[in-house]
Order: structure tokens, then C-alpha cells, then sequence
């Protein structure tokens, strides 16, 4: 065998045993990792070193790409999906500019009066007589974040804060409340889904995480070329209501 496809074969084996050993002991040290991250941090790490690894050599034995492009090329390309996931994670990750809060689109009343008429409901729909959810999270208060009324004023959006203490811990939980006006009325109801139902840490943390997630997904009232989010069927659907 010649020597530098010996040095290859003997490198990419080396850098397996080595990321088998280190994932071993990230998993002793941390046995309350998932079994399923677990591998999977296996395969990432052991992909990105290898595809370093393969433009190494094939600039190092640059004069023996002819008998060692057999070894490197496949590892080059089967590898190369680990940076190309990365590359467009980090892309599909990249935060949008969130437009600037204009006026309301109604009276400070009118927003008053809704926000109110959403916490009801939400209180007596999602919240026991103990003030506990289906989370099994004691809830302390709850309150309006936003709610974006449609251009013809004919639905809106809520986003509801949910101020949560499990075992202690003060969290900022998210919940919505659906509207579409009806003879006049609201008809309220929870979103089917397209939502993003988790718990912050801090309640700036809260509004910009939350944010980023609906403006990458849709246009709010003509906010990015993106889809409408009035037009998203599991947001707005008559099946789930939560009140008529």
C-alpha cells in the first residue's frame, strides 16, 4: 500500500476512535443527554472533522490525487453534508429586521377592551380552578404582548404572556388567541397550528424570539413579500373554536 493512501486510511480511522472516545465521555460526564443527541452529535463532529480532514490531504498529497482521489473524494462528498447543513441553518437562522410599531389601527379602548376579552377566555378555557394549565405550570399572571389586527380589521392575532412557575422557576410562556369578526362580534378560538407554543427565560428574550419566528414564516399586513399570515388555514380554522 502506498504511503499516503497508509497515512489516510490510518488518520480517518484515528479521528473515529477519538470522537467514539470523547462522545463516550460527554455522555458519562453528562448522562442526562438524550439518546438521541447523542448519536447525532457522534455523526456531526465526526463529519465536519473528516471533511477537513479530506481537503488536507488532497492539498498535502497533491501529486497523488490520482491513487488517493479513490479514498478522499468519496469522504469529500458524503461529509460535505455536515457544512452545507450548517451553512444553511446559520442562512435560515439569519434574523429579520422587524418593522417598527406603527399606530393602532383602532381606538387605545378598543385594544383595551379586546386584550381583556382575550385574557378572559384564555383564563377560563386553558387554566384551572387552581390556576394551573395542562403544563402542570402554576400561572401567575397573564397578559396581552401584541395583537395585530388585520388591514380590514376583520381578524387579529393575539400573542398572550403567560407569566409560569414550575419548581420555583419563573418563566414567560406563549399562547394565542384567534379572532374573526362575525355580525359584529368576535369569534374567538386557539390556532389548529403554524405556532410556536414554548417558554422564555426573560421577557425581552420572549418578544424577540417570538418575532423573528412569525416574520420569517409571513407578512404581517403587507410587512415582506412573504405569505400573508391571515391567509394560513391552521391559524385561522373554525374547528377549534374556543368560544362562539
Amino acid at each position: 500500500m502506498k504511503r499516503p493512501i497508509s497515512i489516510i486510511l490510518w488518520t480517518f480511522a484515528l479521528t473515529l476512535i477519538v470522537v467514539i472516545l470523547y462522545t463516550v465521555y460527554k455522555f458519562k460526564t453528562n448522562p442526562e443527554s438524550s439518546t438521541l443527541g447523542i448519536p447525532f452529535g457522534f455523526i456531526v463532529l465526526s463529519g465536519l472533522v473528516l471533511f477537513i480532514e479530506s481537503i488536507f490531504f488532497s492539498i498535502l498529497f497533491y501529486k497523488h490525487l490520482a491513487s488517493t482521489w479513490i479514498i478522499l473524494l468519496p469522504v469529500f462528498l458524503f461529509t460535505s453534508i455536515i457544512p452545507i447543513y450548517f451553512g444553511y441553518n446559520s442562512y435560515s437562522n439569519k434574523p429579520v429586521e422587524i418593522p417598527k410599531a406603527g399606530p393602532l389601527p383602532v381606538s387605545i379602548e378598543k385594544y383595551n377592551e379586546d386584550s381583556r376579552m382575550i385574557i378572559d377566555n384564555y383564563l377560563q378555557t386553558d387554566i384551572d380552578s387552581n390556576k394551573i394549565n395542562i403544563y402542570q405550570d402554576t400561572i401567575q399572571t397573564a397578559f396581552i404582548d401584541t395583537i395585530f389586527y388585520s388591514l380590514d380589521k376583520t381578524k387579529f392575532f393575539a400573542i398572550i404572556t403567560s407569566v409560569a412557575n414550575n419548581n420555583g422557576k419563573v418563566k414567560y410562556c406563549a399562547n394565542y388567541r384567534v379572532g374573526q369578526l362575525v355580525m359584529s362580534n368576535w369569534q374567538l378560538w386557539a390556532p389548529k397550528g403554524n405556532i410556536w407554543i414554548n417558554c422564555f427565560q426573560s421577557i425581552d428574550n420572549f418578544k424577540y424570539e417570538l418575532r423573528q419566528y412569525y416574520y420569517k414564516k409571513y407578512s404581517i399586513n403587507k410587512s415582506s413579500d412573504k405569505p400573508e399570515i391571515w391567509n394560513d388555514n391552521y391559524i385561522f380554522n373554525y374547528e377549534s373554536f374556543a368560544t362562539k
